[in-house]
């Protein structure tokens, strides 16, 4: 009885820790897409976070969780960050589910730091190498969302 009582111990152990490490080998790597949407950040000023991003899907070292990052511009030279972590559990088994901030380098600040922005969700398919989100924005914005998309390209 003790043995058996080690054994169930030990699978159950296994179990937990591989269960807590949200590591999705199947969307690591680089990725790129395009966004609609725009906002106002200050009075007669336009910028159109997402138009063209570029991010990279990892494992963080320190943290082991799955990270998205990378940076945004758009045709008026405005550019940004963004990062969000994937969530352990999604709606589907066929889709990983990140959230996260987005940031903007402001050009009337004078400061090497940007400025948050907003936040953003996106959900990607693994298995078509696809992804697909909404982003919003604590400025005033045409529409209530924005939207993003974009395909793993290694």
């Amino acid at each position: 009885m003790r043995r058996t009582q080690k054994i169930i111990l030990v699978a159950l152990t296994m179990i937990l820790l591989l269960g807590a490490t949200p590591v999705f080998t199947e969307i690591e790597g680089k990725w790129k897409g395009t966004g609609t949407g725009n906002c106002h950040p200050h009075p007669g000023m336009i910028i159109f976070p997402w138009s063209v991003w570029e991010g990279k899907v990892y494992v963080s070292e320190d943290e082991n969780i799955t990270i998205l990052e990378g940076e945004w511009k758009d045709e008026l030279g405005n550019h940004g960050t963004f990062q969000g972590r994937f969530l352990l559990v999604s709606s589907s088994p066929d889709e990983r589910i990140c959230t996260g901030r987005w940031t903007w380098f402001d050009p009337t600040v004078n400061t090497a730091e940007p400025v948050f922005g907003g936040k953003f969700r996106m959900v990607f398919h693994p298995e078509e190498a696809v992804c697909e989100g909404n982003w919003t924005s604590i400025w005033v914005s045409s529409g209530a969302i924005g939207t993003m998309e974009g395909q793993k390209v290694n």
